[in-house]
């Protein structure tokens, strides 16, 4: 099916859900959005990442390349504007002491762009080729590398899966890679949940703008008319799965059109909701069962002080 139909599938059965497409938020517009929110005093897990990397850099990229006298390069999974890898890539050049390759990968060309900028700024011995692309379903196209390859995948983007998706995600990751490569993943931990729903309900409301963004790329680019002033966005924490969910909740009763599919509407009763993503939370534990079933052995692990987060590097045994 093609994309359209395959978006449009989703409404085809209740509960609506679309969290497989919640990628499309993140155009140049949902991006901004992106960026904004995380620098919102309620959303912990941008600062606390960067808190993790510039206590530990010099370690991470040590233990990563594993002897003195070989070179490191850095691939970055979801890339955005890179703020938080200069600090990686900084402490690679200073290890190295040589010009660093850096491979962000993103959908979002606009991201890359400001993140070429942000890097020749600040970590100007940095050698960038940028690709624009869908990791989760394209390849890397890595050449050739004597040295070791550390795949960055940090942001806690990998919470946003099922643990299923993620498992997979991992195992493609790991397929494209040689032995002795590494990846460092960056993941949120299990914690009290209402530290967790804050970081997703800011006061605010950048989270809302986010989120309800969605809508608006479906409107723009798939010919839907959803009236965002009939919507809202909320977020709840489920327990029994350890995540944050998001949906978008109607509020009142109404139909949505889609031009593409002119003979059908989408039915919304009052309080029925799109569930648009979730948000895993993990423990140790789990981290290291999705590491080791994904064919990775799990080497070290940096926190912060309350253990809220988590940066963890594991590498591809040699055969």
């Amino acid at each position: 099916m093609s994309l359209d139909e395959n978006i449009f599938a989703c409404f085809a059965q209740r509960p609506y859900y679309l969290g497989s497409f919640f990628w499309l938020v993140y155009d140049s517009e949902g991006s901004q959005y992106f960026e904004e929110l995380t620098k919102q005093e309620e959303y912990y897990l941008t600062r606390t990442e960067c808190h993790i990397l510039q206590m530990n850099a010099s370690e991470i990229i040590a233990q990563a390349a594993m002897t003195k006298d070989r070179r490191v390069r850095l691939v970055e999974l979801g890339a955005g504007t890179a703020v938080k890898t200069s600090i990686l890539l900084a402490a690679t050049l200073k290890y190295q002491g040589a010009p660093v390759d850096y491979r962000p990968i993103d959908i979002s060309e606009t991201a890359l762009d400001e993140a070429q900028v942000t890097l020749q700024n600040f970590v100007p011995d940095v050698r960038i080729t940028s690709q624009v692309s869908n990791f989760l379903t394209d390849g890397l196209e890595l050449p050739k590398f004597d040295g070791c390859t550390l795949i960055v995948y940090i942001g806690s983007t990998i919470g946003n899966f099922t643990p299923d998706e993620a498992q997979n995600i991992l195992h493609h990751v790991h397929e494209q890679l040689q032995p002795g490569d590494a990846l460092l993943l960056g993941v949120d931990m299990k914690k009290d949940p209402n530290i967790i729903v804050r970081a997703y309900d800011d006061a605010g409301g950048i989270n809302n703008s986010f989120n309800l963004h969605l809508l608006r790329r479906l409107n723009k680019d798939f010919g839907y008319n959803f009236n965002l002033e009939q919507f809202r966005y909320l977020t709840v924490w489920n327990e029994a799965e350890s995540r944050r969910e998001a949906h978008i909740e109607s509020l009142c009763s109404q139909q949505v059109q889609c031009k593409h599919f002119p003979d059908k509407s989408i039915e919304f009763e009052k309080g029925e909701r799109i569930n648009i993503a979730s948000s895993y939370k993990y423990t140790k534990e789990r981290i290291q069962t999705l590491l080791s079933n994904a064919g990775f052995h799990f080497e070290n692990v940096w926190n912060d002080e309350k253990n809220w987060y988590s940066v963890v590097l594991a590498r591809i045994p040699d055969k």
